[in-house]
């Protein structure tokens, strides 16, 4: 979701792998409170447990990884005219097309989330996109305040106590702002320095272990799942707002801790996280989705989902191995008419609203459906249907390859 730093020696791979590891870090988020909702409805008749397996996966992904996407897209805005320039087209535009996509498919299928859409009021992840827009056009006149990045750590503590509400994601827009102004004013040499805490790899161990044991903590005496989100002020939680200031500290020392932990951990070369890091876009929208069939049908339905999708994408890898379209077209048409026929074939219909018990079969398919999900959402298909979403069929580059690090 930022550009990526090339060197005249060799390109650096280490923001491709952050970016891969983030990237498939949110459908796990996303995909285990679904299926947890789900199980813990099932078979306890409560809520998504926190005290369990899934709340601290939930609690550690979310401690950092929305905060460490912001820090990488700072880092790579450091010419802020050029963030401007390109902050419709290459964010706006797509917030408004996936936007207005959402609420088409919530009125057509009859979903009640539906009447909760609102160009001004964004929904599940779609929040990233309109803060990120708001980041890149306004960081022209951010960064001429002498001042900026202290008061919005200001500003991050008062999102918890100000009555924001969903208007325009405002909660979360101060809440993150910190990070991105951290990821612009850091630059190469100050992130070199940094980096060379790898040299000394058992503080890079020790750091990891103490980031994960904090993890544990807040699962067992921190807030509620529902806080980490940082989307809503601390009324609604029933907690005071120095209470609300001092996990939102932790919060943002623990992000600041995986940053660091991160850069130091991940390889330079290139690898297969590298590739997915690149892709991030239609990862990161069209698994949303598949976690609303989850949250509709149950976790059954959304690995069989999970399933569909992965085979349109391996389609889409025969093909650019071999380029032999009729071969494709005639493939893809077939497995089209095949999940029609399986959808309406009433096969399905026992296994909707279905969750296994078994502990252990159910974290293998939430975390297998959700890694899955997020490898097959970066195959050329999927990439190239975002892009024609986004830019229509347009030759020239696009602004979106740029954002996320593909050579113009």
């Amino acid at each position: 979701m930022a550009e990526t730093i090339t060197t005249k020696k060799e390109r650096d791979y280490m923001f491709d792998t952050f970016r891969g590891v983030l990237m498939l870090s949110i459908p796990i988020s996303h995909f285990t409170k679904a299926s947890a909702n789900w199980y813990a409805a099932l078979w306890y008749g409560s809520g998504f447990a926190q005290n369990s397996l899934s709340g601290f996966i939930y609690i550690t992904i979310n401690v950092f990884v929305m905060q460490a996407f912001m820090f990488l897209s700072g880092y790579f805005s450091k010419n802020p005219a050029r963030a401007r320039e390109t902050a419709f087209r290459g964010v706006l535009w797509p917030y408004l097309v996936f936007t207005t996509i959402a609420m088409i498919a919530s009125w057509g299928f009859g979903a009640p989330i539906g009447r909760y859409f609102s160009y001004l009021t964004p929904s599940f992840a779609l929040w990233f996109l309109l803060a990120l827009f708001l980041y890149r056009f306004f960081l022209v006149e951010i960064v001429k305040f002498r001042w900026a990045l202290p008061m919005s750590i200001v500003m991050m503590l008062a999102a918890g106590f100000l009555p924001f509400g969903q208007f325009m994601a405002l909660g979360r827009v101060f809440s993150y702002l910190p990070f991105f102004l951290i990821g612009y004013y850091c630059s190469g040499e100050t992130l070199d320095k940094v980096r060379s805490l790898k040299k000394k790899p058992y503080i890079v161990i020790m750091l990891g272990a103490a980031l994960v044991f904090m993890s544990y903590w807040l699962m067992k005496n921190g807030p509620k799942l529902g806080w980490f989100l940082l989307k809503t002020d601390c009324s609604n939680f029933g907690m005071t707002w120095y209470i609300d200031s001092f996990y939102r500290i932790i919060v943002f020392a623990l992000a600041c801790g995986w940053i660091v932990f991160m850069v130091n951990f991940l390889p330079s070369k290139k690898n297969f996280l590298s590739y997915v890091g690149t892709n991030t876009m239609p990862i990161y929208l069209f698994h949303l989705g598949l976690r609303h069939v989850i949250v509709q049908k149950g976790v059954y339905i959304g690995c069989i989902a999970t399933l569909f999708v992965a085979w349109f994408s391996g389609i889409s890898l025969l093909h650019r191995k071999h380029g032999n379209w009729p071969v494709s077209i005639i493939l893809t048409v077939l497995s089209i008419a095949g999940v029609v026929a399986v959808c309406m074939s009433g096969i399905l219909t026992p296994l909707y609203g279905g969750c296994p018990q078994n502990l252990i079969l159910f974290y293998i398919l939430v975390f297998g459906s959700a890694l899955l999900a997020g490898v097959s959402f970066s195959a050329p298909f999927w990439v190239k249907l975002y892009e024609i979403l986004t830019e229509g069929f347009r030759r020239e580059p696009s602004l979106v390859r740029i954002l996320e690090g593909k050579k113009k």
